[in-house]
């Protein structure tokens, strides 16, 4: 009855985890300690329930229980020691608040954070020397049927049995109601083993983990018949898409006006956490302009001094929901009233100016974004704003790439995901627009104020400077 999937192994470890903090923390209290004890009973249960809270939220916001992240030595070490660190840090806040006299000998505590990294460091390492003997013993692979033999069937057969994913799939079989005239002997070199009532055996048996339906979608009525057919047993059931475009990253089946309706996206970024966005955009939009005030001074007096023009150069850029806003930047060019942005700024361009070179490279210039943060047409971490009709070669950036336009679902960013993952400087191929695509579309399906904090701390330590910024 037991089914061993990344989902149990995830919350085994989530378990662990939680066991490893308890046990140290009752290991060291008991043990470790100098009398008096600083905290009695029931303070100390409360504290060690707000750290185990604290670092549980924490790790599900680095996203870190997932079974491909165990694998990693670096990973399974470093995600949790981090979440602990934050965790007992805001508890120590609250200690000197409220307790300020239980603080005043602090070597219990910092024992007590040792005890707990050194538990913890312990429980992963046994972690992940399970999930790796998991792998080695395939106690992850999933058996898997095809019903119907389609176009993408052959495909999906080639996947299935590539030996990379031995210990993660076994190919039961291939089924096809239709008969001998028109069902194919093999299918990739595997044979068509039987008809549906032979699968229905075979998952009665329990030999099939999960049955994929490869039949057309034009084909509802056929897809109803096996679903109808397959019901009553325990085991997935999958109908694969005939592209690779689809996304369900949101699917849901929601009933409007008491109608069941299959729900195939979402707005982003809505409810609790459209309120914590906004106000991540304002306090940190805020507190940088506070800070840069005294470096704005003085790159728009030396954009003054260096070429006739505006301080400040503002272009039209396609924003959430595909309105238009004027963007802010320092003026790194001379005037061109004839340039509208849809070609990009190549390397050597003759126009940038001697102090726009350095702007340019440092990415001091797109400081003034800030004032779009504060007025709303911009986030401090999205996908970047590009002009209106950008052009990609012959081709604009929605006929090149064609989930361009979900990029418009979210409010653009003064930085982002795929800036930080080499998707800098002028888009000019497009295979690095398509990239730079799916780094966006991946921030906006897994987005968290923790993947904000890491895409703003790697902006400001590696990723303002840069071979790709001119």
């Amino acid at each position: 009855m037991i089914v061993w999937t990344h989902g149990l192994i995830n919350r085994l470890v989530r378990l662990g985890d939680l066991v490893a903090l308890t046990a140290a923390s009752a290991f060291s209290w008991t043990l470790a300690w100098p009398e008096p004890v600083p905290l009695n009973i029931l303070q100390s249960l409360f504290l060690l329930a707000l750290v185990l809270a604290l670092f549980n939220r924490a790790v599900m916001e680095m996203n870190a229980y997932r079974v491909e992240h165990y694998r990693n030595a670096v990973r399974t070490m470093v995600e949790p020691l981090v979440a602990l660190a934050l965790s007992t840090l805001a508890a120590a806040f609250l200690i000197v608040i409220f307790m300020p006299a239980a603080f005043a000998q602090p070597a219990p505590f910092l024992a007590w954070e040792m005890w707990m990294a050194l538990f913890l460091f312990g429980h992963r390492m046994i972690a992940r020397v399970l999930v790796a003997r998991a792998f080695r013993n395939a106690l992850l692979r999933r058996r898997v049927a095809i019903i119907g033999v389609i176009d993408r069937t052959n495909e999906m057969v080639q996947s299935l049995i590539d030996p990379s994913q031995h210990n993660t799939y076994e190919l039961v079989g291939i089924y096809d109601d239709r008969g001998p005239d028109r069902r194919p002997e093999t299918v990739a070199g595997v044979a068509v083993t039987g008809t549906v009532d032979d699968l229905r055996e075979a998952v009665r048996d329990g030999r099939v983990d999960m049955v994929v339906i490869a039949l057309p979608w034009t084909a509802a009525i056929r897809i109803q018949q096996m679903l109808e057919r397959l019901q009553g047993f325990s085991a997935d059931v999958l109908i694969p898409f005939e592209g690779d475009d689809f996304r369900l990253n949101f699917s849901n089946v929601v009933r409007v006006a008491g109608m069941p309706s299959l729900q195939v996206a979402h707005r982003p970024l809505k409810g609790s956490q459209g309120l914590l966005k906004i106000a991540e955009d304002k306090a940190v939009a805020a507190l940088g302009l506070l800070l840069a005030s005294p470096l704005l001074l003085a790159v728009a007096i030396a954009i003054k001094l260096d070429s006739p023009g505006p301080v400040l150069f503002r272009q039209p850029r396609v924003g959430f929901n595909n309105k238009n806003f004027d963007c802010f930047k320092f003026r790194t060019m001379t005037v061109d009233p004839n340039d509208d942005g849809t070609r990009g700024t190549t390397r050597d361009n003759p126009r940038i100016t001697r102090i726009g070179k350095f702007l340019r490279r440092s990415s001091i210039d797109e400081l003034p974004q800030l004032m779009n943060v504060l007025r709303g047409d911009m986030s401090i971490v999205g996908p970047r704003p590009h002009v209106p009709n950008m052009l990609i070669g012959n081709h604009t950036y929605l006929e090149a790439v064609r989930e361009y336009a979900y990029r418009c679902r979210v409010k653009p960013g003064i930085t982002g995901w795929a800036q930080i993952n080499g998707g800098r400087g002028t888009i000019t191929t497009v295979d690095k627009a398509k990239r730079v695509v799916a780094y966006d579309i991946f921030y906006i399906e897994n987005w968290s104020l923790w993947l904000d904090i890491k895409i703003m701390v790697r902006t400001l330590v590696a990723g303002m400077f840069g071979k790709d910024a001119y």
